[in-house]
């Protein structure tokens, strides 16, 4: 049940440990907050709010045709239909020149300040005392900032840098970098100072709107409503913004379709000037063509021709038969002279017919008389002669008529041919009339056509519409966009507490030394058997033997836990050593035996530093023999080289004696594995205080004659890479059962270690 909640346990642990690391600089953290605190403070005094003025457009759909070239000319052939979408219209209105046109109607190329303690004040509208109309300006007019002070009703006075000006309303002032008028403003009489100038490049604030500063996107995703918005210090402003900008927005729009619809009534009228011609010369050739095969109406001439031809077929035919009867009647006078005459039949002709006529008459009297009378008869011969010569007559008036019939047979022949021949005519002469018809009427329809939309066209032109709809009329909201009072101080905040935890993060990263006692067994595995805490300079190094300080009582700690952390194993020899010199071995030595002689127990101190002995020095004891008599010399007694330690009758000392030339083949003497037998049968407790392992390998010599090694790791001073010995040693078992003691630890790197409701705070850091 233990085993799932020690993890949590260790990471409340750490969490502890990292915030109390953090909050032993909590003075830095009150300091830095507060500074940036101020610093918000004063950014706030010193920023103008910032208001988000929006609106809403709804753009109208040209799909069915509703747009631009609705009820106008050529809308009916499909042929300018735009497909216009919100993404077509948000870059519209976002376009520099659409921008640039908004701020140019607003006169934006100047503003006016009124001077203030941390901030100038923006004015505008009818706030501003006076107006300035800008004629020209320069790069270096840009960088100006001129004042005008108003004097009386008439004139104003001008400061630039250097330069005083008193000049009259409405005069055109010229002076280096700009040329401006100046007149009175709505609150001319209502403000009393200066005016603070500052000429603006309307490019460069056409392309900040367009880039950043105009926002404009879809209400909803594929959606012909947009909104457009923009955040300004003077909600007013951004106000007339919006507005302008969609006004000047839909005029354009309104002028392109004016401007369509004005060059459609131009190209028509252009194409009815040549209609116009073009028809004229096709009526001409109609009329042309009708003069010259004479006809007017191609169907009534022909079925009119039709009838006279026939009206001549018959006339023909009835003379033809008047021919015939002719020569019936010429060769029945040629065979039979003097018989009856047969009548002219269908031949009206009043001569012959009257001859004809006398001559049956008399004939008839004649054949009348030859009854009764001889041919002889003179009378009889009279009539003969009479019917000869009417024979005569009769013939040749025959003749007569027959050459009349035979030229009015050639006429009749003539016309019926002639009016034959118009009948033959008359599909070409239909053809090339409808031919030109056909033209004609094209042309004219044509006209008409453009006649018609020329007119609907023109009435367009007083009903065009805009293309966008305001949904909502721009207008701003009552808290500013920015600065986020709450933010900037929630940043001041977080940046005064940020900054020095990363110097405190930085400086632990950067420090190469240790200073955690968590990261010596962390970096190694080694266990810690305690910590000892930093001994400030008007406390003595060396512990008393009742003495309640807190260096005493964490040497009482570490001396429990030599039982306890050794698992019950011996702990009777204990070596003493360090990575480098400077570490804190002798003075732990020193204490420890300290504490341990102070239960009763006989403890020894040896001094195995060969090289550089400290152990007597700072005991302030002195020996004229030592270690090294004992291990050149066979006959010197162990006794000899005992010690007292003055203040503990149970602590005694051994010194080194003198410094041998070959320190480190003296360390393997055999002699020496005596020497502690002999001691562990006197004593309790003998504590053997070496040289640095990580500078000579006395230490490894002496590690077979241990039961326990204390490495000790100094506060601010071991290096981190040295640990790496001590990792080493571990692996390699290099010292007998190695324990880790964290020395010189200060204050700030407080631990508590507490029994019994009592807790001693081990000071984590040294000098």
């Amino acid at each position: 049940m233990n085993t799932p909640t020690q993890p949590k346990k260790n990471m409340q642990e750490n969490l502890i440990e990292i915030g109390q690391k953090y909050l032993k600089y909590w003075y830095f953290f009150v300091i830095s907050i507060g500074f940036f605190g101020f610093a918000a403070y004063l950014y706030l005094q010193t920023t103008s709010p910032r208001y988000k003025v929006s609106s809403t457009l709804l753009v109208q759909d040209d799909k069915k045709g509703n747009g631009e070239l609705k009820e106008s000319a050529f809308s009916d052939l499909n042929m300018f239909r735009t497909d216009r979408k919100a993404d077509n219209e948000i870059e519209a209105l976002r376009s520099r020149d659409l921008v640039f046109k908004t701020l140019k109607s607003l006169s934006l190329e100047v503003s006016y300040y009124k001077k203030g303690l941390l901030k100038d004040l923006e004015l505008y509208g009818n706030a501003v005392p006076i107006k300035v109309r800008l004629i020209a300006v320069n790069a270096a007019g840009y960088s100006k900032k001129p004042q005008i002070k108003p004097l009386n009703d008439t004139q104003f006075v001008l400061n630039d840098k250097d330069r005083r000006l008193v000049a009259s309303y409405g005069e055109t002032i010229q002076q280096p970098g700009y040329k401006i008028i100046v007149s009175k403003g709505p609150a001319i009489n209502k403000y009393q100072g200066s005016v603070l100038i500052n000429f603006k490049d309307l490019y460069k604030m056409a392309e900040a709107y367009n880039i950043a500063g105009l926002t404009i996107m879809p209400v909803v995703k594929e959606a012909n409503t947009i909104k457009i918005s923009l955040s300004d210090n003077i909600p007013q402003r951004g106000i007339d913004i919006l507005t302008v900008l969609i006004d000047t927005y839909n005029k354009e729009n309104v002028v392109k379709k004016n401007m369509i619809a004005v060059n459609t009534i131009n190209f028509i009228d252009n194409r009815l000037k040549y209609l116009s011609e073009d028809l004229s010369v096709v009526e001409h050739d109609v009329e042309n063509y009708k003069q010259d095969n004479m006809v007017t109406d191609v169907g009534m001439e022909a079925q009119m021709n039709v009838t006279k031809s026939g009206e001549y077929i018959q006339m023909l035919a009835n003379t033809n038969v008047q021919l015939s009867v002719l020569a019936s009647l010429e060769r029945y006078l040629k065979n039979n002279s003097l018989n009856l005459v047969p009548s002219s039949l269908s031949i009206n002709n009043l001569t012959l017919n009257e001859l004809t006529s006398k001559f049956n008459v008399i004939q008839q009297e004649r054949t009348r008389m030859l009854r009764t009378s001889e041919e002889g008869n003179p009378l009889v011969q009279n009539l003969t002669a009479q019917l000869i010569s009417l024979k005569a007559n009769i013939q040749e008036n025959l003749q007569n008529i027959k050459r009349g019939l035979i030229i009015e047979r050639n006429n009749l022949q003539a016309m019926n041919s002639r009016f034959n021949s118009k009948i033959r005519m008359v599909p070409a002469v239909e053809r090339g009339i409808q031919e030109r018809n056909r033209e004609q009427s094209v042309k004219a329809s044509l006209y008409k056509y453009l006649l018609q939309k020329r007119e609907e066209t023109t009435l367009s032109l007083s009903g065009t519409l805009p293309t966008s709809q305001i949904i909502d009329r721009p207008a701003y909201s009552s808290l500013p966009v920015w600065p986020k009072q709450e933010l900037i101080y929630l940043g001041a905040c977080f940046i005064g507490c940020l900054l020095p935890g990363l110097v405190i993060y930085g400086r632990s990263v950067l420090n190469n030394k240790v200073t955690d006692v968590n990261e010596i067994q962390l970096l190694t595995g080694v266990p810690v058997l305690g910590v000892v805490n930093h001994i400030k300079k008007n406390e003595t190094a060396l512990i008393e033997r009742n003495s309640r300080s807190t260096t005493s009582e964490l040497f009482r700690y570490i001396r429990s836990n030599l039982h306890f952390m050794n698992s019950g194993m011996p702990d009777q020899v204990m070596l003493i050593t360090s990575c480098m010199k400077s570490e804190g071995k002798t003075f732990f030595a020193i204490n420890l035996g300290i504490t341990l002689a102070s239960v009763n127990k006989r403890v020894v101190l040896l001094e195995f530093d060969m090289r550089e002995p400290q152990l007597l020095n700072k005991m302030q004891l002195s020996s004229k023999t030592g270690i090294t008599d004992y291990l050149l010399r066979a006959d010197f007694p162990l006794d000899q080289l005992l010690a007292n330690s003055r203040k503990y009758h149970d602590l005694l000392v051994v010194d080194c004696g003198p410094v041998p030339e070959n320190p480190a083949e003296l360390m393997m003497h055999p002699k020496i594995g005596q020497m502690v037998e002999e001691l562990k049968a006197r004593f309790d407790y003998v504590i053997i205080d070496t040289a640095p392992v990580g500078q000579v390998a006395d230490a490894f010599s002496l590690s077979p004659y241990t039961d326990l090694s204390i490495y000790l790791v100094r506060y601010n001073y071991t290096d981190k890479l040295q640990l790496n010995i001590l990792k080493d040693i571990l692996y390699y078992k290099k010292l007998t059962n190695p324990l880790v003691v964290f020395n010189d630890a200060k204050p700030e790197n407080n631990k508590m270690y507490g029994y019994g409701g009592y807790g001693y705070g081990l000071e984590l850091s040294r000098n």
